[in-house]
């Protein structure tokens, strides 16, 4: 099914515009638009006002807005608020490599055409943000970008912190439905803990569950720690989290799929000083931080030891799609 009652599913939004819904669902905590649901599925679903917002989002994270830049044109819709984020992106743009030119040249093109405009609608900045916006395959992720604070120590690699995990008690839930995988590994597991007043000593997890010979599906999981003598309902299940040490990338946008691309990217270069660990079940993990208003600070979690073979170089770039 398509539409619930003339408005779009999630499924639908991913699969027509592919954007993941774990990126849909960290712009709606930042503001930028508002999904309904659908009382008898629970699937989030969208009008036609959130997806034009989506789609304007989408063409202007492609040419590095953030954020913050992105609310301040859509709540402000104006021409003068427009050209004057656009220039400061330029002007950003101006001191970086030929790398760049793409985007500068994009972001010039657009002052120009809107230094004609007298004011602008969401559907009007769509159609000329359209011929513009730079595709996502020359959307290169150029840099690991951190600078989430916790306790770490520092490697060369500046934008990477490495934690030490301890062995861990926890509560955990699979979601198979690939139309609502996040929300349904997570969702029960946040009520479970709203109940039994866990909150404050609960770390959350979430974690790619892949296909195995018995079930083919991929789907999504949740872990929450909690104390040794809580009992764990029967729709959940145990997990005995080994701990060690992990390499965190906190990602600058609060989507994990961009962190798990700078992991790639990291486990690629041969100066790197670590590789994947995955020794005694440990698994790749994306920490789930509530923010002061809402929505999650996600940083990614590798389970790593010392690197005692070289690499070798890597063939290509990575990207961010």
């Amino acid at each position: 099914m398509i539409l619930l009652n003339g408005l779009t599913v999630i499924s639908k939004v991913v699969t027509d515009s592919g954007i993941s819904s774990r990126t849909l669902r960290y712009w709606e905590a930042a503001g930028l638009f508002v999904s309904g649901r659908d009382t008898q599925s629970g699937w989030r679903v969208y009008d036609e006002q959130a997806l034009e917002r989506i789609r304007i989002t989408d063409l202007l994270r492609r040419l590095d807005f953030s954020i913050k830049e992105i609310k301040e044109i859509l709540d402000n819709q104006t021409v003068d608020t427009l050209c004057r984020v656009l220039r400061k992106q330029l002007e950003r743009l101006s001191k970086t490599g030929s790398e760049m030119e793409i985007r500068r040249e994009a972001i010039a093109e657009l002052i120009a055409i809107l230094e004609a405009e007298e004011a602008i609608t969401l559907s009007s900045l769509e159609n000329m943000l359209l011929p513009v916006a730079v595709d996502r395959k020359k959307h290169v992720v150029q840099k690991l970008q951190g600078g989430f604070e916790m306790e770490k120590v520092k490697s060369k690699f500046d934008e990477v912190r490495y934690v030490k995990l301890a062995p861990a008690r926890a509560v955990g839930n699979n979601c198979m439905d690939e139309r609502n995988t996040e929300d349904g590994a997570m969702n029960p597991i946040f009520q479970w803990l709203d109940k039994t007043n866990l909150w404050g000593t609960a770390r959350v997890y979430l974690f790619n569950v892949h296909p195995t010979a018995d079930n083919p599906a991929r789907g999504m999981g949740c872990y929450a720690t909690i104390p040794e003598g809580i009992e764990i309902p029967e729709q959940f299940y145990e997990k005995r989290l080994p701990g060690g040490t992990y390499a965190v990338i906190s990602d600058y946008e609060g989507d994990p799929s961009f962190g798990w691309k700078k992991i790639g990217a990291l486990m690629k270069d041969p100066a790197w000083e670590w590789e994947y660990d995955g020794s005694g079940g440990c698994v790749g993990l994306e920490e789930h931080i509530g923010k002061a208003g809402g929505g999650f600070y996600i940083p990614v979690m590798l389970p790593v030891k010392r690197n005692t073979t070289p690499r070798a170089c890597p063939s290509s770039t990575t990207t961010a799609t």
